[in-house]
């Protein structure tokens, strides 16, 4: 009787033990709000800066401030990201909260050597968002979760909302986490992301093109112009703005409001053509020339002419650069000759990069302008 009363007193000791364990990690008070994951690499070690909440400073902000809570920074490292992530617990006596993360940064250390090793524990992790964004830095993750606008941080936020607004400029180039994974998955390490950088005239965070990866690591930058381009390829444009010249002297400037991209593979001769089929359409939104210039049917044909080999061209110089020069299949057209012409992958995979060098790739695109101005003008 003794002990069977003995047992129950220990299970109940457990119980409570256990219980206490999880109330201590259900509350906020006790967690680490994780905003932003930088990660450098030196001497073997993975080093770590986190931002997160600063729950001190914004227990005492006003409510005005709320929805932007000032944010600390911390510094750890390890042998792997997940001991470094793990020694914030023992430092500042906080558990960890990343399910709250909004950018996953990977300073050049990472992206030129260790991208393999960095994508497996965010892939393993349950608490990690598979839709958090993921972006490179121009120099180290650090640099840009440590920098500040006078004397306070610059919230990770405002990296997230930049690449946020990529649905509205295709300029901008976002990456989320389970798209690096979905192209890990494929088979393939080649993909692309946003590349940032730190403009210490100006205290600001700022996207500074599109980086290209081949086989995990780091290749090529391209403009922003050229991402435009690659948000074709990745038919991801729904609004943008695109300028091209018109004439001698004059430069057109369309609003992008819709477009859709197909592509489509066949072997021909023993050769892959990709063809790739844009189109979009658009509003003239200025012509350099004045409100006289092309508001005639004639003038507008040359409008829709010029604008459709523009981006025909621009569409297959970055291709060009990307098979030929680059060696990356950042667009996935590998997967695309994988699921339609299977017999001829299978036979050519293990050569499968210069395949994809030597294929040929066709680009069609239909641009439509919806309206030119307001055609019917009161008369005073």
């Amino acid at each position: 009787m003794r002990k069977t009363g003995v047992i129950i007193l220990a299970v109940i000791v457990a119980a409570f033990t256990f219980n206490r364990q999880d109330i201590y990690k259900k509350d906020i008070s006790n967690r680490l709000v994780i905003q932003g994951i930088g990660i450098d690499m030196e001497d073997g070690e993975f080093l770590l800066t986190v931002q997160a909440i600063d729950t001190a400073s914004q227990s005492s902000a006003s409510s005005e401030d709320a929805s932007q809570p000032p944010v600390k920074t911390y510094k750890v490292s390890g042998s792997t990201v997940y001991t470094a992530l793990k020694s914030l617990t023992s430092s500042e006596g906080k558990i960890p909260l990343y399910s709250q993360n909004r950018v996953i940064i990977l300073g050049k250390s990472i992206t030129k050597e260790n991208m393999d090793s960095v994508i497996d524990f965010f892939v393993r992790d349950t608490e990690n968002s598979a839709s958090v964004y993921i972006a490179s830095a121009e120099n180290t993750a650090a640099e840009i979760l440590e920098a500040k606008s006078g004397e306070e941080y610059i919230s990770i936020k405002a990296v997230e909302t930049a690449l946020n607004s990529s649905r509205y400029d295709a300029g901008i180039f976002s990456t989320r986490l389970y798209e690096l994974i979905n192209r890990y998955n494929s088979g393939t390490g080649d993909f692309a992301m946003p590349l940032l950088r730190l403009n210490s005239s100006e205290q600001s965070i700022e996207i500074a093109g599109t980086a290209i990866f081949n086989n995990t690591r780091y290749r090529e930058c391209i403009s922003e112009d050229e991402t435009v381009f690659l948000n074709f390829l990745f038919d991801s444009v729904d609004s943008t703005a695109l300028s091209y010249s018109f004439g001698d002297d004059e430069n057109v400037s369309l609003n992008i409001i819709d477009s859709d991209t197909k592509r489509a593979v066949s072997i021909v001769g023993g050769t892959p053509v990709f063809t790739i089929k844009i189109e979009a359409e658009a509003d003239v939104a200025e012509i350099s020339g004045g409100v006289s210039s092309a508001m005639e049917s004639e003038e507008i044909e040359k409008i829709v002419a010029k604008g459709e080999g523009y981006i025909k061209s621009e569409t297959e110089r970055l291709l060009e650069a990307l098979y030929a020069e680059f060696e990356s299949d950042a667009i996935g057209l590998a997967r695309l000759l994988y699921i339609c012409e299977q017999d001829f992958y299978k036979e050519n995979e293990k050569n499968l990069d210069s395949v994809m060098r030597e294929s040929i790739y066709r680009v069609e695109v239909n641009l439509k302008i919806r309206r030119i101005g307001q055609e019917f003008m009161v008369q005073s």
